[in-house]
């Protein structure tokens, strides 16, 4: 069995307002884009190390691949791929960019 994608909550959240976002001025570029990711995501079933490691984090958790105007950011978790993150390429990622989840 291959490897699968699988999106988390607050990456399919950042998507989909992104996807949102420019369908309101303009749907065909917003279904381009996804056909584009969709692509993109497919291609590192066959080749999960294509994507560079996410500078800001410096080597050994995040991959991203671009499709711009986005970051796509995730983790290989050997049988799976985890979409983790979206973002714009102008934003600015890091540590203080985000919360981690915390389980209470």
């Amino acid at each position: 069995m291959g490897l699968t994608i699988v999106w988390a909550e607050p990456a399919a959240e950042q998507f989909a307002e992104r996807l949102d976002y420019i369908g309101a001025f303009n749907p065909d570029a917003a279904r381009r884009l996804r056909r584009k990711v969709d692509a993109s995501l497919r291609r590192l079933l066959d080749f999960p190390e294509i994507g560079r490691w996410v500078p800001e984090f410096g080597t050994g958790l995040y991959r991203e691949i671009l499709v711009r105007p986005l970051r796509i950011l995730y983790e290989d978790q050997m049988d799976k791929l985890v979409v983790t993150f979206v973002y714009r390429q102008e934003e600015a990622i890091g540590p203080d960019s985000y919360e981690p989840e915390t389980d209470c």
